[in-house]
């Protein structure tokens, strides 16, 4: 049984967040759909990681940015893990769940970030499988201005009525909303434009029991994955 649902960088409830293992686990649980983050290295190879700096999970220090991707490779993450190119995350989904790969372009932070990130696309044979977001909207253009029919969409804080000429313009198919700022009024405008509802985050059972009540059509995203499926599986 496929688990409509996107696992948020993988299962980082039980597996350290957007490495290949936690990505593993989403696959084998079954979840439709998986989402990572990209930034770009020095020499620019997209690289899988939330943050813009090493700090916070790896024993490296400072921007990823600042580092090339072989010098990246020597760091671990909790004392083990590799940090993954977006290459390797998506070879190891390949043919088992849609991608959503979410950019971590700020400004201009990442000169390249997009054009990197659709060759590698292209190169796997993913531009099928996967999905561009980003909270930064000019980076999503930037995307259909590359390429015409990748599947784009846009992920915000808050709720944005005034978005949907600008999704039209750029052919976006989702738009991913957190959970405290949803509305059912906001719901029905994104559903009659056409639009994909993603709802983020999603882990408790009150608001899993909420969202599949009052936005059926919603995909969530979610680091609770065991519970989720457990919860569609007993519904149905």
């Amino acid at each position: 049984m496929t688990i409509k649902g996107i696992a948020h960088r993988g299962y980082p409830v039980k597996y350290i967040e957007n490495t290949l293992p936690s990505f593993q686990a989403a696959c084998e649980l079954g979840f439709s759909q998986l989402e990572l983050d990209v930034h770009l290295s020095k020499d620019g190879v997209p690289i899988v990681m939330h943050d813009k700096t090493l700090d916070r999970l790896s024993d490296g220090k400072g921007y990823i940015k600042d580092y090339t991707a072989e010098e990246l490779r020597q760091f671990r993450i909790s004392g083990t893990e590799v940090i993954p190119t977006l290459e390797e995350a998506l070879l190891l989904v390949k043919d088992r769940l849609i991608v959503s790969i979410e950019l971590k372009q700020e400004g201009e932070l990442y000169t390249g970030l997009e054009e990197a990130v659709l060759e590698v696309v292209r190169r796997t044979g993913m531009i099928e499988q996967v999905y561009v977001i980003s909270f930064d909207h000019f980076s999503v253009a930037r995307m259909r201005e590359l390429d015409a029919d990748i599947p784009l969409g846009l992920v915000f804080h808050g709720s944005m009525p005034y978005v949907f000429p600008f999704m039209k313009e750029i052919k976006g198919q989702y738009l991913a909303v957190k959970l405290s700022f949803l509305t059912e009024r906001y719901a029905r405008m994104i559903e009659e434009a056409g639009i994909q509802l993603v709802v983020w985050p999603v882990d408790r059972l009150d608001e899993m029991e909420m969202v599949a009540k009052k936005y059926p059509s919603a995909i969530i995203c979610t680091n609770e994955l065991e519970r989720w499926k457990s919860f569609v599986e007993n519904r149905s």
